[in-house]
């Protein structure tokens, strides 16, 4: 059901943690993956076994996976084909950290359908996410975080960042802010949970990026939300990409929007 991680010997950073690893995992690039306790459940992490310590760190909160099959089934191992938020992560032009979300890439006995369907918004669900954001911000020394999410994962790096006060900045990209609006617009059940679109506008600097050929979230049908949480000075742009690509190669761009807001 799950993909289970190689134990290997820990990189000198994954020992001097002070948050314990299991399961290390190379990724190549120098990169390292491994699990992370996160309010009592296990999330896979990433970060470079050779990072430097960093005042800020940019975690990127993967997308939803492999939620259902081709006939609309729960999926019985979320695990994404590929990674896409793994991929910005590594190519992210600064300290950055990876986090997956629940019962992808781990053995967790307690995970069941409703964690990557009906619930993958759920209270619990944004608690573990903090709790491991916390757990990398301390791995990497840093006082504060910039969050990044693509689909899925920007609705919870939005999450977790209205409940955090040391977010030095939020970038969302192809995410259906405004869960219920994105779920209406594609005829899909509700889901159970919280939504961006219930929270206050966001202080620190953001970032929403949608993609005029994304037919997964449409820009009409999220906009409405960026713009409230971004607020006047944050940034809510279309580009030409479609849902999974090609965001990477605009990281650069990205980076500066963000660091350009006051």
């Amino acid at each position: 059901m799950w993909r289970r991680l190689t134990p290997l010997f820990l990189a000198p950073l994954l020992i001097a943690s002070p948050v314990a690893a299991r399961h290390v995992h190379p990724l190549g690039d120098g990169w390292m993956r491994f699990e992370v306790a996160a309010a009592g459940r296990t999330l896979a992490a990433a970060m470079p076994s050779d990072a430097k310590p960093a005042e800020i760190l940019t975690v990127v909160i993967e997308g939803d996976g492999r939620g259902h099959d081709r006939r609309g089934r729960a999926s019985p191992d979320p695990t994404p084909h590929r990674a896409v938020g793994l991929e910005l992560a590594k190519a992210w032009p600064g300290p950055a950290a990876w986090v997956g979300r629940p019962c992808q890439y781990v053995r967790d006995t307690v995970c069941k359908p409703a964690d990557w369907t009906t619930h993958r918004f759920s209270e619990e669900a944004v608690a573990m996410t903090d709790a491991a954001v916390s757990g990398l911000m301390a791995r990497a020394g840093a006082d504060r975080v910039r969050l990044v999410g693509w689909s899925g994962g920007g609705v919870m790096a939005a999450l977790v960042a209205a409940r955090r006060e040391d977010v030095a900045g939020l970038v969302t990209i192809a995410a259906p802010l405004g869960v219920a609006a994105w779920t209406r617009s594609r005829g899909l059940s509700p889901l159970q949970g919280l939504d961006p679109a219930d929270l206050p506008p966001i202080s620190a600097p953001q970032i929403h990026l949608t993609g005029a050929f994304d037919p997964v979230v449409r820009p009409a049908v999220v906009k409405e939300t960026a713009r409230r949480l971004a607020g006047p000075r944050g940034q809510v742009v279309t580009w030409p990409e479609r849902h999974d690509c090609c965001w990477v190669a605009r990281l650069d761009e990205i980076a500066a929007g963000l660091e350009s807001q006051p």
